[in-house]
């Protein structure tokens, strides 16, 4: 007898048969006829050249996931096979799925992160601080769109900053090299308009679109960069190669403004609570000081006079006790020296005596040198030689002379005997003398 089924049992049992025979399976097709339902799930088919198949990815996946489903683009996906009783057709449950390509291209950049990652290029030692407060923030985007829309707008709402922009392609095949040069062209500015910091921003897209974000001549800019560089590309779940080179990565480009800026609410709340704080601690020490004042006014002044007279007492009374013992001992000491006395001025005098024959010695000595050297010095004189007849000349200014033909240069000279000096003149200067008088 043959078993009989219903149509829900059958139904069931063809859907447990699909779901066990292929299990987990990967898929490459184009997306075709995608409709997002209300309740989040996207429904859509699969397609190739030769057939098509129902696929639905339910909303959960698609949260969860990077990539946006779009129409006519093709995906590799990973999901199972099942079937819908309600309609009685199989269909492809996608479980995830990515840009058809893109496994390679996350190969490559897999590759492209370990190489610079060994160059040194993301090493968190090496990562620059963002200013508190900077001058000029400068960014680097698209002049078009919400992004530095986005930016300025919450710029200007928490710390009003001169914005510098440099306009650049986000995405496409120029955009790495327009990236690139920007951040060297920021780099080279002037000190006056050289930004601060540098923001490096696009919003959100497909892995494609951020591609010029991975590329290595963009990562190798943003790691020579002496500017301090925040990272801003994408959602909060995106990540770039650029956001491992960066001085510091953002979620979005709003939040790199934060990042860049303080706030200024949060500073001027700062600077009142410790405004507060300082108040309250001059109060309290003008508080403590007061008390202290006060509680020395209200000191018992005769207590405390009568106290300190009692410690001087006291010190008195120590110190005369001392004294006293002191005086004692030195009267000891001097007793002991009055019995040592005749032998000390014994030996005294004795001393003495041989003090006074030294001295006498010494003196006689001394002045018998004293006396060799007046009749040394007297035999070296001038005056001495001038004593036995010689003669000294020299001119009326005191200069030597030292011949007799030298004397004749001289009008007049100076003759120096023993008892005084005799002016000398010549005849030369007598017949001129006599000249004068006759005329």
């Amino acid at each position: 007898m043959e078993e009989e089924f219903t149509v829900s049992r059958l139904s069931a049992l063809i859907k447990r048969s699909l779901e066990m025979n292929f299990g987990h399976i990967k898929l490459t097709a184009e997306v075709s006829a995608l409709k997002i339902h209300s309740s989040g799930h996207a429904y859509f088919s699969l397609k190739d050249e030769g057939a098509v198949i129902d696929a639905v990815c339910w909303r959960s996946t698609l949260q969860r996931l990077k990539h946006q489903l779009e129409d006519g683009g093709k995906i590799t996906c990973f999901g199972k096979i099942s079937s819908y009783q309600m309609q009685s057709k199989y269909q492809f449950i996608v479980e995830k799925f990515e840009p058809a390509g893109v496994g390679n291209l996350l190969k490559l950049l897999e590759e492209r992160k370990q190489k610079l990652a060994k160059e040194g290029l993301f090493d968190p030692s090496l990562k620059k601080s963002i200013p508190k407060f900077p001058k000029i923030i400068g960014v680097i985007t698209s002049p078009t769109g919400a992004v530095i829309r986005d930016i300025i707008h919450r710029v200007k709402q928490r710390f009003p900053t001169r914005i510098l922009l440099w306009p650049v392609l986000v995405q496409g095949n120029e955009s790495a090299a327009q990236v690139e040069k920007a951040l060297d062209g920021m780099n080279s500015l002037s000190e006056n308009n050289r930004p601060d910091v540098l923001i490096v921003a696009r919003g959100g897209g497909s892995f494609e679109d951020l591609m010029p974000f991975n590329e290595e001549n963009v990562v190798r800019a943003v790691f020579r960069s002496e500017i301090p560089v925040i990272s801003a590309v994408g959602h909060e779940t995106d990540t770039t190669l650029i956001d491992y080179a960066a001085d510091l990565r953002a979620p979005t480009p709003t939040a790199a403004a934060e990042l860049a800026t303080p706030d200024r609410l949060q500073l001027l709340q700062d600077l009142e609570k410790n405004s507060f704080q300082l108040k309250f601690s001059a109060y309290g020490i003008l508080k403590r000081s007061r008390l202290r004042l006060k509680a020395v006014g209200q000191l018992n002044v005769s207590w405390f006079l009568s106290e300190r007279r009692q410690r001087i007492d006291i010190a008195s009374e120590r110190l005369e006790k001392n004294l006293w013992n002191f005086i004692d001992q030195k009267k000891i000491r001097l007793a002991k020296l009055q019995l040592l006395r005749p032998v000390l001025k014994h030996n005294l005098n004795e001393i003495d005596e041989r003090l006074n024959f030294a001295f006498m010695s010494i003196l006689k000595n001394s002045r018998h040198r004293l006396n060799l050297a007046v009749s040394n010095l007297e035999s070296c004189s001038y005056l001495s030689i001038l004593r036995k007849g010689f003669v000294w000349a020299e001119t009326p200014s005191h200069k030597p002379i030292s011949s007799a033909e030298e004397a004749k240069n001289h009008p007049k000279f100076l003759l120096n005997f023993s008892d005084g000096p005799l002016t000398v003149y010549t005849q030369q200067q007598i017949s001129l003398y006599d000249a004068e008088r006759e005329s």
